[in-house]
């Protein structure tokens, strides 16, 4: 018969052998078009946490360059009809994360990668004080779309936004920096980066806008000076948007 120690190791074996075998993890799949629209911020959360993913690109063309009405996308058609983004109610952007589970509208997919890596705080009080904070620039989003749609960009960038950054700058008087939450970059960084330095097409405009708010002007100075942020802008597609 078997020796103690060599029973132990036989019958740990078999159980080895018995146990049922895991598929190994796979990494998160970001379904959404290959342009940057509301799905760029979730790709910056995962550059900026250094998580790999799968940046799942569907075809987006037009028959008339810049006519939606023209539109063509053959791959999100057949997927939509084929029901793989019934979950969310047949639009992009859809994370796929381990095991299947889908989750569904840009809002909840950013918060959901930025808490899962690092990107909301420690506690559920920053966490909520992040969140807050992206609420401020969602608010700012939302009067510079206004804006647009009156006609009056101009002013807003050069009255309005100036004076709505200083306000974010008390949002967050006391904290310490560089970034606008802390020391460590956060999902508020992301949104007030992209928006000052993609979303708005008057770079000038939008650099004296942000120059005024000193607080604000080092976090996303410092956010985009991350080796992260600088690999991801260096090999990302080019896109018209």
């Amino acid at each position: 018969g078997l020796l103690p120690r060599e029973r132990r190791a036989s019958e740990a074996g078999d159980l080895e052998a018995k146990a049922p075998t895991r598929a190994p993890k796979m990494a998160p799949k970001l379904v959404y078009f290959d342009v940057r629209g509301l799905a760029e911020r979730i790709r910056y959360c995962f550059a900026v946490a250094g998580v790999e993913y799968e940046d799942e690109r569907l075809s987006l063309t037009f028959g008339t360059p810049g006519d939606f009405s023209t539109i063509k996308r053959p791959e999100f058609d057949a997927k939509k009809a084929a029901g793989e983004f019934d979950i969310a109610m047949g639009k992009v952007p859809l994370l796929i994360v381990d095991g299947g589970f889908k989750i569904m509208q840009s809002k909840a997919i950013e918060r959901y990668v930025a808490k899962k890596y690092g990107l909301m705080g420690k506690t559920d009080e920053e966490a909520a004080f992040v969140d807050g904070v992206t609420e401020h620039q969602r608010d700012i989003s939302d009067a510079f779309r206004k804006a647009k749609t009156d006609g009056k960009v101009d002013e807003y960038l050069t009255e309005k936004l100036p004076d709505a950054l200083k306000l974010v700058e008390k949002a967050v008087a006391g904290l310490p920096g560089p970034f606008l939450c802390g020391p460590e970059p956060s999902l508020a960084d992301v949104c007030f980066y992209t928006f000052l330095f993609e979303q708005i097409d008057d770079k000038e405009k939008a650099k004296a806008a942000y120059e005024a708010a000193p607080r604000v002007c080092t976090a996303v100075t410092a956010f985009a000076e991350l080796p992260s942020v600088k690999t991801w802008l260096a090999k990302r597609p080019v896109t018209p948007f």
